[in-house]
């Protein structure tokens, strides 16, 4: 693949929310573990574990238990944040033909160097899964799937009852989930910033930092709120 095409890889890559009923090939499902299992991990340690999950009754009961999440989640909203309660967690539908549940074994952070692992092995952990996940959602782009990133699976609530649903072993950590499918309507227009905005030349240049009133407001732009 040349730089062109990768380019158009990552932009066609969205999160759809709603899927058709029809089946995702098991081909497919091992091609994208395939390309996540390549992702680079610090000390090349490798944490993942992948759970692929088609029976219906486990994907309603892993969505009964994001919303009854989300409606402490929209409580503390309310007290905290009033003015941001409408743009809170809400329902998720669980309605993709596949879940894959990403999960990572955090004792091998041991297998990194001391200082790494005492200083930041945690966020190096996380980021090693992180890599996963993402080539997980491009391979699914690249194969014509829609996607969707379920990071309530991880919150502490959802996680524990979801490890005792699927029998995961408490040595693990659900990192997070992704629903796929093939999309059931068009994704809407994404707004990206502007290259200039975020690129900086030898040192960083202060006159381009967004004042502290305005970051609500760029945030809510790229929301599209």
């Amino acid at each position: 693949m040349d730089y062109e095409g990768l380019l158009e890889l990552v932009k066609q890559r969205r999160s759809f929310r709603r899927f058709k009923p029809e089946p995702v090939p098991d081909e497919y499902i091992v091609k994208i573990i395939e390309v996540a299992r390549w992702a680079p991990s610090g000390a090349n340690s490798q944490p993942w574990e992948f759970i692929v999950i088609k029976k219906d009754e486990l994907k309603w009961s892993i969505e009964q238990l994001i919303e009854e999440q989300a409606v402490l989640t929209r409580k503390m909203d309310m007290a905290g944040r009033p003015d941001r309660a409408a743009a809170g967690a809400g329902a998720v539908s669980l309605d993709a033909p596949v879940l894959i549940m990403l999960c990572g074994d955090p004792r091998t952070i041991e297998k990194f160097p001391i200082y790494t692992q005492y200083q930041r092995g945690r966020q190096v952990f996380e980021s090693s899964l992180a890599t996963a996940f993402i080539y997980m959602h491009l391979a699914a782009a690249s194969l014509g799937l829609g996607s969707r990133w379920i990071s309530a699976t991880r919150n502490f609530y959802v996680q524990h009852l979801t490890k005792v649903i699927l029998g995961i072993p408490k040595e693990l950590e659900i990192y997070d989930t992704m629903a796929l499918g093939y999309p059931a309507s068009a994704p809407a227009p994404r707004f990206v910033r502007a290259r200039e905005e975020m690129v900086h030349y030898d040192y960083y240049d202060q006159t381009r930092l967004t004042a502290d009133g305005d970051v609500q407001k760029v945030l809510a732009t790229i929301r599209g709120r």
